[in-house]
């Protein structure tokens, strides 16, 4: 029986600090540039277009709707799990772009998104105003 506990508690231990070691690690990967991070956001935004106003490209998006994004790397609190677990090596790009012509609706989405390029976690909606940053 003491064989079976140590051995429990052997396991459990490496776990948890492979686990540690681990969030470590990936908290510390260097980030994409801000400019990367935009590209990404606004071409997953034009994929997944709302409203009437469909954009076709990505420099479109950017032109029609200058200062349309900001990138933090910090304030995450909107995660949800897994994410939560290694924030600090996401960061999130904030956009507001406009997706309706007559009625003027804006549409705020952010991105998390990881080191890798990868979009962990997504939220967005629509507005009647622009968000100013």
């Amino acid at each position: 029986m003491k064989k079976v506990l140590s051995g429990a508690l052997m396991f459990a231990s490496i776990t948890i600090a492979a686990l540690v070691l681990w969030t470590v690690v990936y908290n510390h990967r260097q980030r994409l540039s801000d400019r990367r991070l935009i590209a990404i956001a606004v071409a997953d935004a034009v994929k997944s277009a709302h409203g009437p106003i469909k954009y076709s490209f990505a420099d479109e998006l950017m032109r029609l709707n200058p200062g349309c994004c900001i990138v933090r790397h910090s304030g995450h609190e909107w995660l949800r799990f897994p994410a939560r677990l290694y924030e600090d090596g996401l960061s999130v790009v904030q956009m507001s772009y406009m997706v309706g012509g007559i009625s003027q609706a804006y549409y705020l989405k952010e991105f998390a998104i990881d080191a890798d390029g990868k979009i962990v976690d997504t939220r967005g909606i629509e507005e009647t105003t622009r968000r100013r940053w």
